[in-house]
């Protein structure tokens, strides 16, 4: 999973915010009030899905799959049924995928698979020590990484998230193989170290989808 560095929130949504608690004397809510049916919540969705998926380099926030405004959703990392307090706050909000968009319930990861499980100890992707639980294998799988404090409920995520889905370890084996890792060469530790540089940062405003999983399977090269 890919660290997401959140952004200061867009200034139009925190207007949006306080105009609406000083028109109705009340905090405004995701689900009734910005995220309304009517043409105006429609935009106001894309609108903030545009935000976040740029935010993040157009990958899943989860599995990071290229994704784009037309196709991923508004995530809510603290489940917004449980916490409303929270179900309009920048800093809870995601972009995920929309999964394989079958009826199969093995096929689902992401947000829609999460749905509103959730657990104190969870890592969110936006926490510096989500790129430490992780760890991915050239064939596409992904386990926790053991040894730590995290490794029960990092497993657990895997599998509530669908990230071990078939989908995904395919997905991920052939970014992998498509990369450096799998080229016939013998690279020097000077430019192993520049491919991961690479594939950690964005480029042009959006990552490689899969990036970590590439660069997990990279540093072992050294």
């Amino acid at each position: 999973m890919k660290r997401i560095n959140k952004q200061e929130s867009p200034q139009w949504f925190e207007d949006w915010k306080r105009n609406f608690k000083a028109e109705n004397n009340r905090n405004a809510h995701y689900k009734n009030d910005f995220s309304a049916d009517d043409a105006d919540g429609i935009n106001r969705r894309r609108r903030l899905r545009e935000s976040l998926v740029n935010e993040q380099g157009k990958i899943c926030c989860y599995c990071m799959r290229r994704i784009y405004t037309d196709s991923s959703h508004i995530e809510h990392f603290l489940p917004k049924d449980f916490f409303a307090d929270q179900d309009l706050s920048y800093e809870n909000l995601l972009a995920s995928c929309n999964g394989e968009g079958t009826m199969a319930t093995e096929d689902e990861h992401c947000g829609h698979r999460k749905d509103n499980w959730w657990r104190e100890d969870m890592i969110s992707p936006t926490d510096i020590e989500v790129e430490k639980i992780f760890e991915y294998l050239p064939n596409g799988k992904m386990n926790s990484v053991r040894g730590r404090a995290t490794s029960n409920i990092a497993q657990e995520m895997i599998h509530n998230l669908g990230l071990d889905s078939f989908h995904l370890e395919r997905d991920r084996r052939q970014a992998i193989e498509a990369s450096e890792v799998f080229n016939d060469v013998e690279y020097s530790e000077e430019e192993i170290r520049s491919f991961i540089e690479y594939y950690s940062n964005k480029d042009n405003g959006v990552y490689v989808p899969y990036c970590k999983a590439i660069i997990d399977c990279l540093e072992e090269m050294l």
